[in-house]
């Protein structure tokens, strides 16, 4: 593919690119790739905590989309299909190797990063202190979840998917989802006030 045609590749809907994957164009599915690259690997490494292995379960979710994308419909956008993927990707590989996750640093979304201020005051020495001491009890706790619900906070609160999204992207009804969020903040409380907040 030349530059330019790279180019009007990169501006195409991800509708557009799946029609054109799906006609034969495997160029098409690299841009999908370095379009969502980044934010597979994100979720992969919040679900099994472990980088290393997180790199390996996004280029299997990639390869499993490519195979299957014959098949997608366009139900649901193909981004929360392709989340689907790596995210039951993740969870197999959490079942197989059966073990907890390691403690990863993550980034907070805005969610949980405006209940982590006390005080919009960001002058105050010791309050950042305090909004530092918070997020890092905060990532600890998320990656002591059980698994279901370490999912559901992940991509609810860190990644700001809307419930629609979580509940295409994990394939569980919204009843389980509204469950799930409120038992896993319900559990955050208890981790957080076990470590003083």
């Amino acid at each position: 593919m030349t530059e330019s045609g790279s180019q009007r590749a990169d501006a195409l809907t991800d509708d557009r690119l799946v029609a054109k994957v799906q006609a034969g164009d495997q160029s098409a599915y690299t841009v999908l790739v370095e379009r969502y690259s980044d934010y597979v690997f994100t979720i992969a490494v919040r679900i099994i905590g472990d980088e290393d292995d997180a790199a390996d379960i996004a280029q299997e979710a990639f390869a499993r989309a490519y195979k299957a994308i014959g098949r997608f419909r366009g139900d649901s956008k193909f981004s929360s299909w392709l989340y689907r993927i790596a995210a039951n990707r993740a969870l197999t590989h959490l079942k197989r190797k059966k073990r907890r996750p390691q403690t990863v640093d993550i980034d907070l979304g805005a969610h949980i990063e405006a209940q982590a201020r006390a005080s919009d005051n960001r002058d105050d020495p010791g309050q950042q202190v305090l909004d530092d001491e918070f997020r890092r009890a905060m990532r600890d706790a998320v990656s002591k979840l059980p698994v279901q619900y370490r999912t559901v906070i992940t991509l609810f609160y860190l990644e700001e998917r809307s419930y629609k999204e979580v509940a295409e992207t994990l394939g569980i009804p919204m009843g389980t989802l509204k469950t799930h969020l409120h038992r896993g903040r319900a559990m955050l409380r208890e981790v957080l006030k076990g470590q003083g907040f």
